[in-house]
């Protein structure tokens, strides 16, 4: 069986801008090609800020619910699709992970803000009514500093959006047990951030406790204390997210896929895979990729 070829968003031009794509904000109403119900990924950061919805979000194999004042946050590489039994209304915000570093240069501070996280466990935010109308005035300055194409345009976008994030990042549940200090709930964020980037590259979880400058021992309880869950099952985790990715959207066979993510035997592989999602990797791929 064949993976269908998922569209790949490289950059958006819904503001119309010429040159190197950076940012760009276009109200939901205003675009008949959205909401796209097919799966597809962006190589940007996208925002999606409903405030009127209703249906479902697809979010990397797990389902949402689309609804008003709902705020989705989707990184880049993540496969998603969304759909909507009303006419939608509200905003889409695009930008570029260059935009992105340029507002968080340093990765402790891109820790702070878990919604970006691919490994994070909730990509969206509910709003209340009275959150929503406080919050979107920002998003209307957006909408007039783009429309308005003013000198140093995206200097003043940078900043609200950097108000917005901060805003949304304060009503953003803890997913913090009982008892959990800020210290461990800092070096459970930094771990998550660098399995993000590293999940390929190093291998038992000694590499991750040296790089964050601590012991395994100390590093597992925290994710312990933090999460409920052994900072393994993180790094696991993570690993079964790429196979399903590379199931669903490649046409490498299962030999391949388990290579690629460092699994010495495919059968192990297999193995590893039915034990987190209750599939063999066949039967995953048979029902997320459908016919060729």
């Amino acid at each position: 069986m064949t993976a269908p070829d998922f569209p790949i968003f490289d950059s958006s031009d819904f503001s119309g801008e010429e040159g190197a794509f950076y940012f760009d904000l276009v109200r939901l109403e205003d675009r008949p090609d959205i909401p796209r119900g097919f799966p597809h990924r962006h190589n940007y950061y996208h925002l999606l800020w409903m405030s009127e919805a209703a249906g479902t979000h697809l979010l990397d194999f797990e389902s949402f619910e689309a609804r008003a004042n709902a705020v989705f946050f989707v990184s880049p590489g993540q496969l998603h699709a969304w759909a909507s039994t009303v006419q939608p209304k509200g905003f889409v915000i695009n930008f570029s992970t260059e935009f992105f570093v340029q507002m968080f240069p340093r990765s402790d501070e891109i820790a702070q803000y878990p919604f970006f996280h691919v490994a994070s466990d909730a990509p969206v935010l509910y709003l209340e009514q009275a959150q929503h109308d406080a919050l979107l005035p920002l998003l209307l300055e957006m909408e007039k500093e783009m429309l308005g194409r003013a000198e140093a345009r995206l200097d003043i976008v940078r900043s609200y959006l950097l108000v917005l994030l901060t805003r949304l990042r304060r009503l953003y549940p803890e997913t913090t047990r009982e008892g959990a200090s800020p210290q461990s709930h800092s070096l459970t964020k930094r771990f998550k951030l660098l399995i993000d980037q590293h999940y390929l590259d190093f291998g038992p979880l000694r590499d991750y406790a040296e790089r964050l400058h601590v012991t395994e021992r100390q590093l597992n309880d925290a994710v312990k204390r933090t999460l409920g869950k052994t900072a393994g099952l993180l790094v696991q985790e993570r690993l079964v997210l790429e196979a399903k990715r590379l199931l669903s959207n490649t046409d490498m066979g299962v030999a391949e896929i388990a290579f690629h993510l460092r699994f010495e035997d495919h059968a192990y592989f297999g193995r590893f895979f039915k034990k987190h999602t209750a599939l063999t990797p066949g039967e995953f791929k048979k029902r997320y990729a459908g016919p060729g």
